[in-house]
């Protein structure tokens, strides 16, 4: 636990200090400020409830923002063999899982954090027109039920899937599965619009909604029929919960190769030596 908190430090540390980070989400953000339309939060109603306000100002950033946290994340781990410290991290004492868990998790909080903080500020802005403070608590709230699950999928995503196709290969894949696999009408072509699995958070701004209708596409009419419930909260919480899972999913494939590759390369019945690190060593 204590070398999973360290690796997840570290990397939350240095991914926080990357300007790309922050530009690349602040550009992304700014357009869909600019370029939101007549269902974005800044056309809602005076009257509108704090819940349904900050679930549009949630979704409105998923739209585009997680684009920028993939590219980031894509070469995280590639770039440990790039830079040839691959074989130095794997005599350290604890287990390659432990740096792959810690890495996930860092990199997680990284790309959490411009995206709480443009609902901070998208609240802030609406408190001084709707004058309603529990604006912050709806954006806690949406960012926790709408932002998070689809950076966590995304993440898990982007750390691994570089090492098999190549980080350029993977931010172009990544790229076309997002317009894809969130903003493409179910009635065009056989898309993941709309169904449990869409990270952008449907079906949970939905369920913030309340009965303003489906926030994008969320139970729309397409492809894989029982991958689209009606919304609702317990659909909404089965959603965030497939989300999260998914992006485990490919860490989970990782850290098991990476014991049956280690118990091939040293059998039951051998002993493996303790490696230390010393001047010869590095």
């Amino acid at each position: 636990m204590t070398a999973l908190l360290a690796v997840a430090r570290y990397e939350l540390r240095m991914l926080a200090r990357k300007r790309s980070l922050w530009i690349s989400a602040a550009l992304l953000g700014g357009v869909l400020v600019l370029l939101q339309g007549e269902r974005g939060p800044r056309s809602l109603p005076a009257g509108t409830p704090a819940r349904e306000v900050m679930a549009t100002w949630a979704l409105l950033f998923s739209i585009l923002m997680p684009l920028a946290y993939g590219m980031l994340l894509a070469d995280r781990l590639v770039r440990d063999r790039k830079l040839r410290v691959e074989p130095l991290l794997e005599s350290l004492p604890h287990a390659s899982a432990t740096r792959l868990a810690g890495k996930y998790l860092g990199g997680v909080a990284a790309c959490a954090l411009p995206g709480l903080g443009a609902l901070l500020v998208a609240a802030t802005v609406e408190v001084g027109y709707r004058h309603d403070p529990f604006l912050f608590v709806w954006a806690l709230v949406a960012f926790a039920m709408v932002t998070l699950p689809g950076i966590a999928m995304v993440a898990g995503f982007a750390l691994v899937c570089p090492i098999v196709v190549s980080a350029p290969l993977f931010r172009i894949l990544f790229v076309g599965y997002w317009f894809w696999g969130n903003m493409l009408a179910p009635g065009l072509l056989p898309s993941l619009t709309g169904t449990v699995l869409t990270p952008i958070g449907d079906y949970a701004a939905t369920w913030l909604l309340g009965d303003d209708g489906p926030a994008l596409f969320a139970g729309s009419p397409g492809w894989l029929t029982f991958l689209r419930p009606d919304p609702s909260g317990a659909t909404a919480a089965v959603s965030i919960a497939v989300i999260i899972l998914c992006g485990l999913i490919p860490l989970a494939v990782t850290a098991l190769a990476g014991h049956r590759h280690a118990r091939v390369t040293w059998p039951a019945n051998q002993a493996r030596p303790t490696r230390e690190i010393s001047p010869t060593t590095v």
